[in-house]
């Protein structure tokens, strides 16, 4: 049951976040030790969590949260002009979301601590807070109109961390991609917002969830298609996935972070809601493409990956492989495919969110993205081997990790839906495992390439050596690795506690799925029994 709370808790969100913004702007005046500014911002992260969870004990109706609630509810804005509800809604599917972009944003937070440049610091938090408090207000949005305007809106502040914070000279034309893609996909979905509008007089999403069976077949199908196209640009289905590798090549450490961890998931939850919600027969009647589609995509970003060379470029096309199967769940129409392709989300957003942060702290170091590059990384940064090695484990959705539980749910769904689609999306695991060791022993253990390169320069070395000397020459290997720690050096207290972070939250989710399972349980029965 939703109660007031967790809507007071979104209101105040803003209101907190809104605060933190304008003080933020004046931060280097009131607060001028750097260390300072970044525990205020900390601090705004904390307040906000134990609104999540006032949020999350809301929306179970908790007696004592109601009580209380009458004193701190805020005014919901109406225009009678256009008949548009700008208000929120919340329930356990949004409310996860809502804590999942927190933590990513914690995350971020303190990741940047070093990527960014301290006199930049402050203009990069504010980009920082406008992104959560957007990506906050989508996922409580009941208006159509709302989620619209939010959903654009979130370009604005991403576009501006690509463009002018990322790590390559063509970051700008990284920007401008995703705002053309994104913005052509969105043509198609406010083409079903205009034709709801018209026909329902309201674009209120519990209003149109009530009367949207009246409308002509051949106009519902015309919204569900609008709907579709328009949210596959952000999943991305192939092949409307050309602008995502370039921003994440281009984007740094937190905006790859926020775009695999939390972006992509718009256009999943805009699945769950506008489509799944509003269309489940449509679903079921369109399931066969879709899932073609689907199967065609995860196929194709499979053996793209075993291509690629730069390592972000590699866990993008990964993203794209996962998001695939996601849709697949979420439109198989069974609870289990519904549920695991929410529970998947999650898993993903931490779990892809962890590897960028990973990839961000060995670019910091060795200034290459490249994997030949890399060698036997694990004797100069063990830690972050250890960080990066569970990881991966939760991306091939190893027991205990939050992927796992996803995939498995998403494949028993597939498998009731049809064993067709269930056969050839399973066999993406074993291709996500193929690449994802590939990737974790190309960099952290010898590289055959790079060892083979080296032994040529070393015996050069010696044969000149000894022409000149008549000595032969030797290579201190113990100590080339202690000069070679002191010039990368480990994961550093912020670097470590970021992904670390990453890493319980995969932990957790695997291994306590009902902590997921019991927000999304009841508004999973409520899309597959409308």
């Amino acid at each position: 049951m939703i109660t007031i709370t967790a809507i007071t808790a979104i209101e105040l969100m803003n209101i907190v976040i809104g605060i933190a913004i304008v003080v933020t702007m004046f931060l280097n005046k009131l607060v001028p030790a750097k260390k300072n500014q970044r525990m205020f911002i900390l601090g705004v992260q904390g307040i906000l969590i134990i609104l999540s969870g006032i949020m999350l004990i809301g929306v179970e109706g908790s007696e004592l949260i109601n009580k209380i609630s009458p004193y701190i509810n805020m005014v919901t804005v109406y225009s009678n002009n256009v008949n548009i509800n700008i208000g929120y809604n919340v329930d356990g599917i949004s409310a996860i979301f809502i804590v999942l972009t927190i933590v990513l944003i914690v995350s971020c937070i303190l990741i940047s601590t070093k990527a960014i440049k301290e006199k930049q610091q402050q203009q990069f938090q504010i980009m920082l807070l406008l992104t959560e408090v957007l990506i906050i207000n989508f996922f409580a949005a009941t208006d159509l109109v709302q989620l619209y305007i939010v959903y654009e809106a979130v370009l604005i502040p991403m576009v501006i961390m690509i463009g002018v914070w990322g790590s390559r000279t063509e970051r700008k034309i990284a920007a401008f991609q995703i705002l053309i893609y994104t913005l052509i996909g969105s043509i198609f979905m406010l083409m079903s917002i205009g034709i709801l509008y018209s026909t329902l007089g309201t674009t209120d999403y519990i209003m149109i969830r009530e009367y949207i069976d009246v409308l002509p077949e051949n106009l519902r199908k015309l919204i569900f298609i609008g709907f579709f196209v328009g949210f596959a640009v952000k999943i991305p289905i192939a092949p409307l996935h050309l602008w995502l590798l370039r921003a994440h090549v281009e984007a740094p450490t937190a905006g790859s972070v926020l775009l695999a961890g939390i972006l992509l998931k718009l256009g999943g939850y805009g699945y769950i809601r506008y489509n799944i919600g509003l269309f489940p027969d449509l679903c079921e009647y369109y399931f066969p493409i879709i899932g073609g589609i689907c199967l065609i995509s995860i196929i194709y970003t499979g053996i793209a990956t075993l291509t690629q060379l730069d390592v972000k470029r590699i866990v993008a096309y990964s993203s794209i492989s996962h998001m695939n199967v996601i849709v697949l769940g979420l439109f198989s129409g069974v609870l289990q495919g519904i549920e695991g392709g929410i529970i998947l989300m999650i898993g993903h957003g931490i779990v892809s969110g962890g590897l960028f942060l990973c990839i961000g702290v060995i670019y910091d170091r060795c200034k290459t993205r490249i994997l030949y590059a890399y060698n036997n990384l694990v004797h100069v940064m063990p830690i972050m081997a250890i960080l990066f090695f569970l990881l991966v484990l939760g991306n091939i959705a190893f027991p205990i990790t939050s992927n796992f539980v996803g995939e498995l749910l998403i494949f028993i769904g597939l498998i009731k839906k049809n064993i067709i689609i269930a056969f050839f999306s399973a066999l993406s695991m074993i291709v996500t495992a193929i690449y994802s060791f590939w990737l974790y022993n190309r960099i952290f253990f010898v590289n055959e390439i790079v060892k083979r390169e080296e032994n040529e320069i070393i015996e050069r070395a010696g044969q000149e050596r000894r022409a000149l000397t008549g000595k032969v020459i030797f290579v201190d290997v113990p100590q080339k690795v202690e000069k070679e720690k002191q010039i990368y050096g480990d994961v550093d207290i912020y670097e470590f506690t970021s992904i670390g972070i990453m890493v319980v939250g995969m932990l957790i989710v695997g291994m306590k799925p009902s902590i997921v399972e019991g927000f999304i349980a009841v508004n999973c029965l409520e899309l597959i029994s409308k």
